[in-house]
């Protein structure tokens, strides 16, 4: 499909050329409406899914220039990418190599190109601090087409709040046969990334990503689940579509560059698979291939009210230790985080601390020394609302598992986890519990939470967040761990067997719960006897009920 459209600017007629090439136009349809002709999408959303340099973007870009901001006056597009360099070197270097300059006015500021012959824009978007929540100013206004550009690195609620807003703006005019716009999102992803099994599950999969229960199958595809006495539909398979390209379905590429084929090929085989062939179901490789650092790490630094500490809640420790390999311990609690768009807060697991020496050969002594020293929470800045309560506080840890072959006694009377156990107590430490020895079950766990976005790690444990991107899985097991003699591996170990381990998060306080209603009280005296009473409250409310003795006379009368 070759496209020629000439508009005119105070420059004069200006052409427009691009030629879509067959995989671009897949997931095209020519449609009739009202007496007009369009180019549409097949489905309201849509997924361009394949290897390396297959012409998805330009060609998503494209059918947004050309069959929306060109097609109609004042009409707004969003082009989302994650990170501002990334959207800089991607699509909008694409928009100015295919879009002649006389025709649009370009700010670098806002990075927003306003037509000049009928005022359209395109929005060009991304993360300046790569949090999600820097497009939250961008879902005030509504947009006909939207392209996330990568959208595997955007999490399944930036994806569901950009279809909310996937509207026709109020400014968008009519066009001359009296119709608007059909709003349609669309995403281009290589196979990878840290949400890519929500893509694969709705888009490719054709079925809903959370299973509620009751979930049933219909025929025709849907899926429905049981509401009041009646089902209600949660996913419906005609409103999704994809399209699979490899750079092989991009000929103007490949005169370009001959030579990627070679460089591809020459990747490790897991990657190949994913950047040439563009495949889609598992394959050898990265075992956490859901990991992100942009999703799973939170820097203090950046945003200290980040987490909302609770010093209720319980604290323990995962730890592997030897003489002969690197050691580590990491400590853990529930927290609320903020999470998704909004910052909403909600409750996680928090890995705060870490002892991971790059050294080997450390005794039960120094390294109990090493943990003492770090069981505290993180310090906050001075104006931090839990300065008080939370910045440089000792916690009170619950348990530590170890590894389970030091539990082991042949020969002697007590074990290693023993004498260890009793280093410990001497620093006001837990004695060490067995960790799990269910390799596969902990591998799954820690994937498990780190998918679904209930894993947080903080930046000041560097040796697990280099570590986790490096794990392989075993190509003899593919449901465990590749096990290895690098630290990564001893690190990993000791971080799972802590995470198997958690505790349940513990519910608020009676007295935090006063404590929180008691702010709400204006008056200071009124809030101080508001808390006097039910600290009296509590006091009585555990007391033993005793019968009071009353003379028999008195019940005569």
């Amino acid at each position: 499909m070759s496209v020629k459209r000439t508009e005119t600017n105070e420059a004069g007629a200006v052409e427009i050329k691009f030629r879509f090439q067959p995989a671009q136009r897949r997931l095209l349809r020519k449609v009739q409406r009202g007496g007009g002709s369009y180019v549409e999408l097949a489905a309201p959303q849509c997924l361009q899914i394949g290897g390396q340099r297959s012409g998805k973007t330009t060609g998503a870009l494209m059918h947004g220039v050309i069959d929306y901001c060109l097609k109609f006056n004042h009409c707004d597009i969003l082009v989302l990418r994650r990170t501002i360099p990334e959207l800089d070197a991607g699509p909008i270097q694409d928009f100015k190599k295919f879009v002649p300059a006389a025709l649009y006015d370009f700010n670098q500021s806002t990075r927003v190109a306003t037509f000049r012959g009928n005022g359209s824009r395109v929005v060009f978007a991304g993360c300046a601090n790569n949090v999600e929540r820097d497009i939250e100013k961008y879902l005030g206004q509504a947009y006909p087409y939207i392209l996330v550009d990568e959208c595997a690195q955007f999490s399944p609620d930036v994806w569901e709040r950009l279809y909310a807003r996937n509207l026709v703006n109020a400014a968008c005019e009519h066009d001359e046969h009296g119709n608007l716009p059909i709003p349609s999102i669309q995403g281009c992803t290589n196979p990878i990334g840290a949400h890519w099994e929500y893509y694969k599950t709705v888009f490719i999969d054709k079925e809903p990503f959370e299973k509620e229960d009751g979930l049933r199958k219909a025929k025709d595809g849907s899926w429905w689940v049981p509401a009041a006495d009646e089902y209600r539909c949660v996913y419906t398979p005609a409103h999704y579509a994809f399209n699979h390209t490899t750079v092989l379905d991009n000929p103007e590429y490949l005169k370009r560059d001959p030579g990627i084929i070679v460089r591809l090929k020459a990747l490790p085989k897991a990657k190949m698979q994913k950047f040439l062939l563009g495949l889609i179901d598992k394959v050898e490789g990265q075992y956490f291939d859901c990991w992100s650092e942009e999703q799973h790490v939170i820097d203090l630094r950046e945003d200290p009210e980040a987490i909302v500490w609770q010093t209720w809640q319980p604290v323990w420790g995962g730890q592997d230790w030897g003489v002969g390999h690197a050691n580590a311990f990491y400590l853990f609690t529930k927290a609320l985080v903020k999470s998704g768009v909004n910052g909403e807060l909600k409750m996680k697991t928090v890995c705060f601390a870490e002892v991971a020496p790059e050294t080997v050969g450390h005794d039960s002594n120094t390294f109990a020394d090493m943990i003492n020293a770090k069981v505290y929470y993180p310090r906050l800045p001075q104006d931090h609302p839990q300065y008080s309560t939370i910045s440089g506080k000792r916690c009170k840890v619950a348990a530590i598992y170890f590894s389970h072959e030091k539990f082991s006694r042949v020969m002697e009377a007590h074990s290693p986890a023993d004498e260890y156990s009793r280093v410990l107590r001497e620093r006001g430490l837990p004695p060490v519990s067995r960790g799990t020895m269910d390799r596969i079950g902990s591998a799954g766990y820690m994937y498990n939470e780190l998918k679904l976005g209930r894993l947080v790690i903080l930046r000041t444990c560097p040796a697990i967040i280099q570590s986790i991107p490096a794990l392989q899985r075993d190509p003899k097991r593919l449901d465990d761990v590749l096990k290895s003699t690098a630290k990564a591996d001893d690190r990993y170990d000791a971080f799972r067997l802590g995470l198997y381990g958690a505790f349940k998060a513990h519910a608020t306080p009676d007295h935090v719960k006063d404590e929180i209603e008691a702010s709400k009280i204006e008056d200071k005296f009124a809030r101080y006897f508001y808390l006097k009473r039910k600290a009296a409250d509590a006091k009585k409310s555990k007391e033993s009920f005793v019968q009071q003795n009353v003379p028999i006379w008195t019940t005569k009368l």
